[in-house]
């Protein structure tokens, strides 16, 4: 496992996105106006583009029924892809437009304004 620096927290405009190639992948990093950090695959699967870090930032409240027949409401933040602009959960890599694509997401840490990535699956922590 690799934790590779990125650049500083500075280097990536809140809302805004920037890619980096680790160990032969394309990462996209993101950082939210609150200063939350995101990487996940940087390849837009439906347009088979690398383009993902050039995304649009937003926030949508998602509902998911429980098997008690209880509704959970989650906020995610996700980015949707400058192509074809299908949503893409920053936390999880999970399309919210189609449940059978998901992307790999990735541990990001900050030491001190360092923006460190880990290719190791953020899912998997």
């Amino acid at each position: 496992m690799t934790i590779q620096l990125i650049c500083t927290l500075n280097d990536i405009i809140p809302e805004g996105g920037v890619c980096a190639l680790i160990e032969g992948k394309q990462v996209a990093i993101f950082r939210t106006k609150d200063n939350q950090l995101f990487a996940i695959d940087n390849l837009d699967p439906f347009s088979n583009a690398n383009v993902l870090s050039r995304g649009l930032i937003g926030g949508t409240v998602v509902k998911t029924e429980l098997e008690d027949g209880s509704v959970s409401e989650d906020e995610v933040i996700y980015i949707a892809s400058p192509i074809y602009k299908q949503r893409f959960d920053l936390a999880t890599g999970q399309c919210l437009d189609d449940e059978t694509v998901k992307l790999d997401s990735y541990q990001v840490s900050l030491d001190g304004d360092q923006v460190m990535v880990s290719l190791k699956n953020a899912m998997a922590a």
